[in-house]
């Protein structure tokens, strides 16, 4: 039964993070930011250098993708809930 639940909360988790990411990445272009990711890359929608949103990578290359979250959990509060609530639930479950 645990791991089933451990295996249910992982796909919610995924399935928020993804919303949320994607929300936010569409409220960041239409607030007009601009996305850098670590040093190297960058995805520029205007030539305003103060209105960057910067990404660093983590250990093995991951990047930190919370600013984004954030982004899409200002207008979706009810999916960002649900998604801290089953973060917190799997946490427990470890």
């Amino acid at each position: 039964m645990k791991i089933c639940k451990k295996l249910w909360l992982g796909y919610q988790i995924r399935k928020y993070g993804k919303f949320l990411l994607s929300r936010g990445i569409a409220e960041a272009y239409k607030r007009d930011k601009n996305l850098q990711i670590g040093l190297e890359e960058r995805m520029i929608v205007n030539n305003d250098i103060f209105q960057n949103i910067y990404l660093p990578r983590g250990e093995f290359g991951k990047i930190d993708v919370s600013k984004l979250l954030n982004f899409g959990a200002e207008n979706y509060p009810q999916e960002a809930r649900r998604y801290i609530v089953y973060r917190k639930m799997l946490d427990r479950l470890n």
